[in-house]
């Protein structure tokens, strides 16, 4: 998910240690879902209390069997 990589690199490459922590628990669910689905978009209403504290927010629904 190129997305997801150009987030986690925005300022950089990340410590090995993080890296091998996001490929386990993010990117190699990302590699064996059945459907990903890229939520944006969804208006001011579903806008969690501190969503905009943050610029960069990315939110994923992952479908697998």
């Amino acid at each position: 998910m190129y997305v997801l990589w150009g987030w986690v690199n925005q300022f950089g490459d990340v410590p090995a240690e993080l890296e091998a922590d996001l490929q386990d628990g993010v990117f190699d669910r990302l590699a064996v879902a059945d459907h990903i689905c890229y939520l944006s978009g969804l208006g001011d209403e579903a806008t969690h209390d501190w969503g905009r504290v943050h610029d960069h927010f990315h939110e994923f629904v992952l479908i697998d069997r």
